[in-house]
């Protein structure tokens, strides 16, 4: 399993299948109106679980690739939702 990514690919293709058929192009799949992954999961199509199984996988495969700039985009990332939350904070305490 060291190189998981080109393994997602052919183990996943029930999963892939979705991936291009959201209303948005940047959809990230978890909380967008018409995202084609949780329309399928509704629909009884793909299996939550199965979905899970790809996330889980897909984002461990990344971290393999390039653990330094891995934890560095999720530190950004956080960064970023803790700028987000001090920002509303301050508009709600001025309200």
């Amino acid at each position: 399993m060291w190189d998981v990514s080109n393994g997602l690919d052919k183990s996943f293709t029930d999963v892939e299948v979705y991936f291009g058929k959201c209303r948005f192009r940047n959809c990230t799949h978890t909380s967008e109106p018409g995202c084609a992954i949780w329309s399928a999961i509704e629909q009884g199509k793909l299996s939550p679980k199965r979905w899970e199984s790809y996330r889980r996988l897909k984002t461990e495969a990344v971290f393999a690739e390039d653990k330094g700039n891995y934890l560095a985009e999720k530190e950004k990332k956080f960064k970023n939702i803790a700028k987000i939350n001090k920002t509303i904070q301050k508009y709600l305490k001025n309200k």
